[in-house]
């Protein structure tokens, strides 16, 4: 019984060794394709190679590393020099904290690089290691089968996977290590980042706490006697005046960017001064001022893109902000007062950042604060009143805002004393920035809205068909868009400045996060923005789209008006549809959650809205169908007009005394309408004509003939046609009837030939007669018949009745 279980055993393990030999014959291609196959692998060898060098140039992300490395180690050197960053001040933390997470962002992209880098070579290393082993796996099944194989070739392919692997060892350490690097790197950042946001916290937490003794306290000016205080304000400065010049690395560009900037914008504008005040009203204050104007757009254009600077520069840059700022806005405002404001915020805001700038210490920079709330009170209230006096008594805006600035001044001197210095400071230094950044905001419009004029002004612009027709429609919608965009900016960057957020990204993030559910759908502000932009976008691509039909395609394609129309109201339908389905689906809304919608509106329409669906298919029946048409002249209810639009609800038909008649569309589809230009504009003219009884009838006739053919509008074709049209009572009655190539005419046509026809009756002597009447006498008085006559009897009162004559 065991023999027989062993020999079973054993041929089973011989068959499958049979069959796994077999497999393995069967999984490798034959020896022809050893020599192709070796070849390939060489080729590709050299192109992983290739790829290699680039993945181990890590000279650039070393580079960008060691700028990350100096600036957090700046940044470390400022959080020790200066001690805890909770007593630093909001305009240092910030500077901080946008330094801290520029260099976020730019570890995080390095890090991410670094990752792609090293997961391309773990796929080089196990594509080339799975290859390694097919070989060898290939050439052990040809030793097993002791198959004659190129063993050269063999090696040298065996020898290429040893290279390859080879070269990859090293470069995966490097990555390693940089990725190490970088983890620390971020680990540093995010504990520094933690400490500036724990700060930021700590100082809006203070911002309605009593931080300094009040004013009037003898611990404030026992401050003034300490030796410390004056040691801290000479720190201060020689601390504001060195510069590293390690900041500015990488950062050349911009600085370059706006020196050239400024004089190519003051340039332009001293060469085109005379055109651009022909082209743009909006530019009349920047053209007395072009070097303001250069150093403002340079300013604000790249200001931006700087990661850190040095606060001495950033001292400078404001410094030329609000110089160059104060310099237009005295040339945009007319009134003087106006400007003094300007020129007297600008002098504080550049006091306060220079104190920053030098750490002033906290009591003096109290007193500093304190004295220019005490001068803004009288300052602004004076201002005021000389407003007020100017307009006749009138309050006018720029008068109410100079009496809050007032009262500003006062309530952070009441904090000031009371000890509350850091809502003292707060609130000036938020109200003069908001002013600021209204005043920004208003150059930039201006700035922004003259060369969309001056844009569509210029020849390049102005000699398009599609400007000359559209370019005021489209100057005022991309000023509105502009204008929107810059007041939205305006409202979240005073949004950081009065300390409600820390900065632009921040203010963005929260209050688009803002939501409502409704069901099971969450509604976000961002999504509701995003759909109402995709809602407008729709819009105005629909304007654009049928603007562009209306001046490059119809004009050249002899489309009728009313095809054209109805192809552009089609297109604004389907446009508006299709940003509607895009908007709920970015909203988050999916089709099927409208099933109890549209139940419900079914029933709305079954009870309350059918006049309304009634008007909305009709009118898509006019469009389709098309028996009237955007030009068409009609008769309605009797009254005749001119097709002008035709809504999704009714058309406005334009009447000829100038009046304009809104026909629900559902009334030209189920009632009888006369349209005289469905199929032609031809129409005839009908002149009804009557002459006194014994005229020459032939020679009436003639003269309606000859007064149609004479006209130039009447067509030969159908010919005109003068007929006698019967006995009447007071004359013989003739009709001239003539056909006019445009209904349009037809008024105008039958008042000429009328006149025509009278000047030749007059000239062949064919008399136009009166009504005539028979009058029959059957009970008169006496009396009247006795003054007619010349007799006085009277007549008898009841005289017979007499036969008519």
């Amino acid at each position: 019984m065991n023999r027989s279980a062993s020999l079973l055993i054993a041929l089973f393990l011989l068959t499958l060794q049979l069959f796994c030999s077999y497999a393995l014959a069967e999984e490798f291609p034959s020896l022809t394709q050893v020599p192709p196959r070796a070849g390939e692998i060489a080729a590709e060898a050299v192109q992983v190679r290739s790829r290699i060098e680039v993945l181990s140039d890590l000279a650039p992300l070393q580079a960008q590393i060691n700028v990350s490395q100096e600036r957090l180690r700046q940044t470390s050197e400022r959080v020790e020099l200066y001690g805890d960053p909770a007593t630093w001040s909001i305009e240092r933390l910030l500077e901080s904290r946008s330094i801290l997470q520029g260099e976020r962002i730019r570890l995080q992209r390095l890090q991410q690089e670094t990752t792609e880098r090293h997961e391309e070579l773990e796929r080089i290393r196990l594509s080339w290691q799975g290859r390694q082993e097919f070989w060898r796996s290939w050439e052990a099944a040809l030793q097993t089968d002791e198959v004659p194989y190129p063993v050269e070739t063999f090696a040298q392919v065996r020898q290429l996977h040893q290279e390859v692997l080879a070269d990859l060892e090293p470069l995966s350490g490097r990555l390693s290590s940089v990725q190490q690097e970088l983890v620390a790197l971020l680990g540093e950042n995010l504990t520094l980042l933690a400490a500036i946001d724990a700060g930021l916290r700590q100082l809006r937490a203070q911002i309605f706490q009593r931080t300094g003794r009040p004013l009037l306290h003898s611990d404030f000016f026992r401050q003034f006697t300490e030796q410390q205080l004056w040691l801290e304000l000479r720190q201060g400065v020689g601390e504001a005046l060195h510069v590293d010049m390690r900041a500015f690395q990488g950062q050349v560009w911009i600085l370059i960017s706006q020196v050239l900037l400024a004089f190519g914008a003051a340039l332009f504008i001293l060469r085109h001064r005379r055109s651009a005040a022909e082209k743009s009203k909006e530019w009349d204050f920047i053209l007395d001022h072009p070097w303001a104007t250069g150093i403002f757009i340079a300013m604000a254009s790249f200001t931006p893109f700087f990661a850190a600077l040095p606060p001495v520069w950033n001292l400078v840059i404001w410094l030329l902000f609000a110089l160059s700022s104060a310099v237009l806005i005295s040339a945009l405002v007319r009134n003087p007062l106006k400007r003094i404001t300007v020129y007297f915020l600008v002098v504080i805001l550049l006091v306060s950042m220079v104190l920053q700038l030098v750490s002033f210490p906290a009591p003096l920079y109290r007193l500093y604060i304190t004295f220019v709330s005490l001068a803004g009170v009288p300052v602004f209230v004076l201002l005021a009143r000389y407003n007020i006096q100017r307009h006749l008594g009138r309050i006018k805006f720029f008068s109410m805002g100079l009496y809050f600035g007032a009262l500003v001044c006062l309530v952070s001197f009441l904090a000031q004393a009371a000890g509350y210095s850091t809502l003292s400071a707060h609130l000036i230094d938020a109200a003069i920035r908001s002013v600021f950044i209204g005043i920004f905001a208003n150059m930039t419009l201006h700035l922004g809205q003259g060369g969309i004029d001056y844009l569509f002004a210029h020849p390049l612009m102005s000699q398009r068909k599609f400007v000359q027709s559209f370019g005021g429609e489209l100057v005022v919608r991309l000023k509105m868009i502009f204008k929107v965009a810059v007041v939205a900016g305006a409202f979240f960057q005073i949004l950081v400045v009065v300390g409600i957020y820390s900065s632009f990204a921040q203010a963005w993030d929260d209050l688009t996060s803002l939501g409502v559910s409704v069901g099971q759908v969450h509604l976000t502000m961002a999504m509701i923005l995003l759909a109402l932009l995709v809602i407008y976008l729709s819009i105005q691509v629909s304007w654009l789209l049928r603007a562009a039909l209306d001046t490059q395609v119809f004009p050249y394609s002899q489309v009728d008006r009313g095809v054209s129309d109805s192809i552009k109201k089609l297109l604004h339908y389907f446009f508006i549809l299709i940003g509607f389905l895009l908007a709920i689906s970015l909203a988050g809304i999916e089709m099927r959650n409208f099933a109890v919608l549209a139940g419900a509106l079914g029933i709305g329409i079954g009870f309350g809205l059918q006049n309304i669906v009634n008007n909305f298919v009709s009118g898509l029946i006019l469009l389709f169908e098309r028996p009237i048409k955007v030009g068409d002249m009609v008769v309605v209810e009797g009254d005749w007009g001119k097709v002008i639009s035709i809504g999704l609800r009714s058309t406005v038909v334009e009447t000829f005394d100038g009046s304009e008649l809104i026909v629900p569309n559902s009334t030209l589809i189920s009632q009888k309408v006369t349209n005289w230009t469905l199929t032609t504009t031809k129409a005839r003219v009908v002149l009804p004509v009557g002459v006194a009884y014994g005229s020459d009838i032939e020679k009436v006739l003639r003269i309606l003939l000859e007064a149609a053919e004479s006209h130039s509008l009447v067509m030969t074709d159908p010919a005109p046609r003068a007929l006698f049209v019967g006995f009447g009572d007071s004359s013989l009655d003739f009709e001239l009837r003539a056909w006019i190539a445009d209904v349009n005419g037809r008024l105008g046509v039958r008042s000429e030939l009328g006149q025509f026809i009278d000047r030749r009756f007059r000239e062949e002597g064919v008399e136009i007669p009166f009504p005539q009447r028979d009058l029959h006498l059957r009970s008169v008085d006496g009396e009247i018949f006795a003054r007619a006559g010349g007799r006085q009897e009277k007549a008898p009162a009841n005289p017979a009745p007499q036969e008519p004559s």
